[in-house]
């Protein structure tokens, strides 16, 4: 197996670089969609992987390798948890901005219906 991996690598070859079973894969995916939220509910300015601070993302790997090492998992290095945080990250911004991923103003009670629609002031119409 190759000591590199490429951050455009393909699901079944970061798994393999992993040294992961399907089973332990899942958990992986499943542990590290937790810590996603939880970060970009804490930090919603961190959009993007290279927005987190190094600190910040070796505090992330410890964490996971640590939850990973619990279940007998065998630990990830960064760079899989930079290709998977990446992909989160992108994932989460995504519904984010689609009005989806956490509670607040949907696109309707931000005037984006027809019908909530505000128009600008109209000195003839608005005497």
């Amino acid at each position: 197996m190759s000591k590199n991996m490429k951050i455009n690598a393909t699901v079944n070859q970061a798994m393999q670089f992993a040294d992961h079973s399907k089973e332990q894969w899942d958990r992986f995916y499943f542990i590290t969609k937790e810590e996603a939220k939880m970060l970009s509910e804490a930090h919603t300015e961190w959009t993007r992987w290279i927005l987190i601070p190094a600190n910040e993302k070796d505090n992330m790997l410890k964490r996971i390798n640590e939850r990973l090492v619990a279940e007998r998992i065998p630990e990830v290095e960064m760079i899989v948890l930079k290709w998977r945080m990446s992909q989160l990250l992108r994932d989460i911004q995504r519904k984010y901005t689609a009005g989806t991923m956490f509670p607040g103003p949907s696109k309707r009670a931000s005037g984006s219906s027809s019908k909530t629609r505000t128009r600008e002031y109209d000195p003839v119409r608005d005497v």
